[in-house]
Formats: structure tokens, sequence, C-alpha cells
């Protein structure tokens, strides 16, 4: 079974542990308070700290793992459920959520490795960065369910997810540079390049304006949470 790994540091284990200091607060200096949309026993929706779009948000895990590979190996259930409900107030708000993910490995050299694992929620078409990945060269494989993520090979290889509802795919990477799939997405926006880097434009307005469309999805999330254990509960 894939365990958590020990977190060296990185700003999301920070800033889960409640930490005062963190790449959050420095930037934005209490405008919000917080960029946290919604919180589970093992998973966290935060509002991306340099989003692309309105509505770029990420859902990781509490623990330090390295790819939803991982996660989905110990915590399938609740994963898959949540995300479920999750897109069902993005579609509203938003639209249909592309999520995409550069699951990473220990080991990984060939690649931008990515510290803890995260989704990224964009409201952006799926087509679109299909065709940017295909004509970088990268092949895919079709997944008939996001659970087979937890199946062998992904939890322990490099990859890039993109999940869909119009499907699951996984996309075997080569040698892509740093922060590939934000370029890949900030192309579908037609966003010039290299202004998709989070260290380059922050876009704290649009993060701003993100977190007031979703004020209300904490307390939607809990009472459906809450629904589905009194029905469990009742059988």
């Amino acid at each position: 079974m894939i365990t958590a790994v020990q977190c060296t540091g990185a700003d999301f284990c920070e800033e889960i542990s409640g930490a005062a200091d963190t790449s959050f607060s420095r930037f934005y200096e209490g405008d919000p308070p917080s960029r946290r949309v919604h919180s589970t026993e093992n998973f966290e929706l935060l509002a991306d700290l340099s989003p692309l779009t309105d509505g770029h948000l990420l859902l990781l895990p509490k623990q330090h793992y390295l790819s939803f590979a991982q996660v989905l190996t110990v915590h399938q259930r609740e994963a898959v459920e949540l995300i479920g409900r999750v897109a069902e107030l993005y579609r509203e708000a938003f639209r249909e959520p592309l999520f995409l993910e550069h699951g990473s490995s220990r080991g990984e050299v060939s690649h931008a490795c990515i510290t803890h694992a995260h989704l990224h929620l964009l409201p952006v078409s799926p087509a679109a960065v299909d065709r940017i990945m295909i004509g970088d060269g990268l092949a895919y494989r079709d997944l008939g369910s996001l659970a087979e993520l937890s199946l062998p090979p992904w939890p322990n290889s490099a990859y890039f997810l993109r999940l869909h509802e119009q499907g699951c795919r996984v996309y075997l990477p080569t040698t892509q540079r740093r922060q590939y799939l934000r370029a890949v997405v900030g192309a579908t926006l037609s966003i010039e390049d290299p202004e998709w880097d989070y260290a380059v434009v922050m876009r704290k307005e649009v993060l701003r304006s993100t977190m007031r469309e979703v004020r209300s999805w904490s307390a939607r999330l809990a009472g459906v949470h809450s629904r589905a254990e009194d029905r469990r509960h009742a059988y």
C-alpha cells in the first residue's frame, strides 16, 4: 500500500497545517484572509495562488502524497465522491470543469517535480488541451474511470492526467518544462508566454473574484456530505 511521504517544507503542507507565514499570506496580506473553499477529513479545496482564470481551483490531500494516483490507493471512495460533488457546483458557477494533474514520483528527474499532489480545476476546453499535448508529441492512454489511476503503473509513475465528463486520459511525460500544464492552459486562454508562470503574474483580483463566487460552496458541500452520512446510517 502507498503511504504518505514525509513533508520537506512544501508550501501546501505549511498552509494546511495552519502556519502563519506562507506564500499566500505574504502575497495577499489578509485580502482575502484565506483561499480555502472547503475542507474535509482528508482533502482541501483551495483557490489557486496565481489563477489563470476565474474558477481556477486546486483539490489536494491533507497528507503529503506525490500524486493523486497514490491518493486513490488510500482514499479512493472519498476522493471520487468529492470530485463528483465539486463538479456539480463548478458547472453551476463556471462551466464543466477540466481536472488536470502532473502526477509526480520519487526520483523524477526528466521533468518538473510536484512535491505535493494536487488537481487543477479549470473552465477550459479538454479538446484544446488535447490538441496541444498531442501536438507536443505526448503519447496517452485512456482509462475507463478515475479509479483505474490507482492501479499500476500510475502510483509509482510520473504522468499528466486529463479528467473531464468526456473521459479520463493519462499522458506520458517526456522532457516537459516546469509548469507545463500551466503553459498548456495558458495557450488555450491566449495568455502570452510566460505570463502563465505563477512567479511572473499573480492575478490577485482573479483569486478574489473566484473566492466571492464560491463562498457558499463549503456549506453546500458539507450539507451534501451530512445527507449522505444519514442515508448510510439508515440501513
